[in-house]
């Protein structure tokens, strides 16, 4: 009956949906093109940088967005963006009863643990009007210390969760 629960639990969170916003009234079927953002301060591409943009040039051509090196509609901005969660004990509480006496406790943590985790933000910026036009964030977060293949699995599934529903309103 646990590992039910606990299957059922991964599976649930597994499903979370990403956060999707973009900017209403845009006409997005006029966007044919995309590149990736040219001007970041490092030279060096990152290990989960090749991966997201793996992922984009996947995904995108299934929804009508080509990657081309220059003179696209869309700019593509993405980073992993890190945070600090922490995990503490939690509150314990109790009633005890007897003859003629009550009595309710209440415990606090005692300990708590900071783990850091990671969340995967894209976003597409209009070249002509310089404005995000639209902008995705993963619902579910990955775990700074993932090994190589989780840490590919997650980026592939969390860029495609985020570009099922593009381009919006079609």
């Amino acid at each position: 009956m646990r590992r039910v629960l606990y299957c059922t639990f991964l599976l649930l969170w597994g499903c979370a949906s990403p956060v999707v916003d973009y900017q209403s009234g845009t006409d997005f079927t006029a966007y044919t093109s995309a590149m990736f953002d040219t001007q970041k301060d490092d030279t060096t591409k990152s290990l989960d940088a090749a991966r997201v943009e793996t992922a984009l040039k996947k995904y995108l051509p299934v929804h009508g967005l080509q990657i081309t090196p220059s003179r696209a509609n869309l700019q593509l901005h993405y980073r992993l963006i890190e945070y600090s969660h922490f995990d503490g004990n939690e509150v314990f509480w109790g009633v005890g009863a007897s003859r003629g006496n009550v009595g309710l406790g209440f415990s606090t943590p005692v300990s708590a643990r900071e783990s850091r985790k990671l969340r995967l933000e894209i976003e597409f910026v209009d070249t002509a009007a310089q404005q995000v036009v639209w902008k995705g964030r993963s619902a579910v977060y990955l775990d700074e210390d993932a090994a190589s293949s989780a840490r590919e699995k997650w980026i592939d599934r969390q860029v495609e969760k985020m570009l099922e529903g593009y381009p919006p309103g079609v």
